[in-house]
C-alpha cells in the first residue's frame, strides 16, 4: 500500500436511493476533500455483478482503475471520497488495496422501495432459462451498467422472486444488499466501517463522520442544513404505501423484516401509515402555530403604531 494513500480514502455505499448523492454533495463542499458520485459506473457495476453471481474474475483491473482515480484525487486534495452503491460488494478488495474506510448509508425500506418504483426498477420479467447461471443482458435496461447493477436472486429463490410483485422484488433487494454489505464488514476491522441512517444525518452526526474518515471538517452548519432542506436527486410523484395491494404489503413485510429488525426500522405498513399520518398532523400544527405567532406580532405592532418585520418563517 502506498504511503500517500493510506488513511486518505473513504467510500459511502448502500442500496441506492439512500443518500449517497447527498453525502457526496456535502463532502464536495469541503476544500480539502475530492468527492465524487459513481465515478466509473461500468468498472464498478461490472465488479458488483461478478461478485454477486460468484463469477471467477481477477480484480486487478478493477483496483488499478480505482488506484488511478484515487491518485488523481490526492494530487490536489488531502482526502479521496467516493459515494457509489455500485461499490457495495467490493468492500474487502477496496479495504485490502487502499486501507479504505466505509460508510453504509441506510434508509427506511418503504422509502427506498417506493423511490425505486418511481425510477422503474424491475419493470419487466427477467429472461432467464437457467436460474443457476448468471443472467445475460436484459433489453428493458436503458444502460448496460443499469443491467449490471440490478442484481437478482439465483436458484429456486429466483423462481419465487420472479413471481413476486415489483414491491416484493424491491423489498428483497433492499434486504439482500444491506445484508451482504454487513457480511463483508465482518472481514475488515471494526475501525474501518460504520452504518449511518440517512434520517439521522444531523450536522453533529456529520462531524462524527468526518472524524471517522480522518479529515478536518470546515463546512458550516448553515450550509449543511440547507442541503438537508433541499436534498439532491429528490424524486417527485413518488408512490406511497397507500397504493399497495394486500399482496404487495405481505411481500414487503416478509422480505424486509430480517434487515429491518437488525437496522431498527419500522416495516409494518399499518404502523408506517399511522406514523405518517401523525407526522402530517404535526406538520400542520406547526404551520398553524407559526401563522398564529405572526398574527400576534402584527396585532401587537398595530397597537404600538408600527409593524416590525417578523422573524417567524
Amino acid at each position: 500500500m502506498s504511503i500517500e494513500i493510506q488513511n486518505k480514502v473513504g467510500f459511502a455505499i448502500g442500496t441506492g436511493r439512500c443518500g449517497t448523492k447527498f453525502m457526496c454533495r456535502v463532502l464536495g463542499l469541503e476544500p480539502h476533500v475530492s468527492s465524487v458520485h459513481e465515478r466509473n459506473p461500468l468498472n464498478e457495476a461490472f465488479h458488483r455483478y461478478c461478485k454477486w453471481y460468484g463469477l471467477p474474475v481477477d480484480s486487478a483491473g478493477f483496483l488499478n482503475t480505482k488506484l488511478l482515480e484515487v491518485q488523481q484525487d490526492l494530487a490536489d486534495h488531502q482526502f479521496s471520497f467516493e459515494a457509489s452503491g455500485y461499490l457495495s460488494l467490493s468492500v474487502k478488495e477496496l479495504y485490502e488495496r487502499f486501507g479504505a474506510k466505509f460508510i453504509l448509508l441506510v434508509r427506511s425500506p418503504e422509502r427506498v422501495v417506493n423511490s425505486y418504483l418511481r425510477k422503474g426498477w424491475y419493470q419487466a420479467p427477467i429472461e432467464r432459462k437457467d436460474p443457476n447461471l448468471a443472467p445475460t443482458f436484459q433489453v428493458n435496461c436503458a444502460y448496460f451498467h443499469y443491467f449490471l447493477g440490478r442484481i437478482i436472486p439465483s436458484g429456486d429463490r429466483f423462481l419465487e422472486w420472479q413471481a413476486m410483485s415489483r414491491v416484493g422484488k424491491l423489498a428483497w433487494y433492499w434486504n439482500a444488499l444491506n445484508s451482504e454489505v454487513i457480511k463483508q464488514f465482518q472481514d475488515i476491522p471494526a475501525s474501518h466501517y460504520r452504518i449511518e441512517k440517512v434520517e439521522q444525518m444531523t450536522h453533529n452526526r456529520y462531524l462524527e463522520i468526518a472524524d471517522f474518515l480522518g479529515f478536518q471538517p470546515q463546512l458550516p452548519r448553515a450550509y449543511y442544513d440547507e442541503l438537508v432542506r433541499r436534498p439532491p436527486n429528490a424524486k417527485q410523484q413518488v408512490p406511497t404505501t397507500s397504493a399497495w395491494t394486500a399482496t404487495e404489503i405481505e411481500e414487503f413485510e416478509t422480505s424486509v423484516r430480517p434487515m429491518a429488525d437488525y437496522l431498527k426500522y419500522e416495516y409494518r405498513v399499518d404502523q408506517l401509515q399511522q406514523h405518517k399520518s401523525q407526522a402530517n398532523e404535526s406538520s400542520k400544527l406547526g404551520w398553524l402555530e407559526r401563522q398564529y405567532l405572526k398574527l400576534k406580532l402584527k396585532n401587537a405592532a398595530k397597537k404600538d403604531g408600527k409593524l416590525p418585520k417578523s422573524r417567524i418563517q
